[in-house]
């Protein structure tokens, strides 16, 4: 168990949230994805990651999300990316994952 500043310890939820924080520092954007009781932490995939997914995985859109989720997990049990249903979960939910931001474009 981690120490505080004043030398009591955290609490598992303390610890969780710190850890959450500084996973958001690093990477921006950070999801929990929770099933079962358990939970799973990603980031959003970077474009390296989406490029060498989409080499590997030309015409398998199943090997294209096995690539991502497991590149893109952060914590968590990832012997659970291993369950089918926990696996076609999260495949529904790919474009929350991968979002992107949708500006406006004009012609000046």
């Amino acid at each position: 168990m981690e120490k505080k500043e004043n030398g009591s310890s955290l609490t598992a939820n303390e610890s969780e949230q710190r850890q959450i924080a500084d996973w958001k520092r690093k990477y921006g954007k950070v999801f929990c994805y929770e099933v079962d009781g358990e939970k799973l932490y990603f980031r959003q995939p970077d474009r390296k990651t989406l490029s060498a997914a989409g080499v590997i995985a030309k015409n398998d859109p199943m090997t294209y999300n096995e690539f991502v989720l497991k590149n893109s997990l952060l914590g968590g049990d990832s012997s659970l990316l291993d369950d089918n249903s926990v696996f076609y979960g999260l495949s529904q939910i790919m474009d929350e994952l991968v979002s992107a931001k949708v500006g406006e474009l004009k012609n000046l």
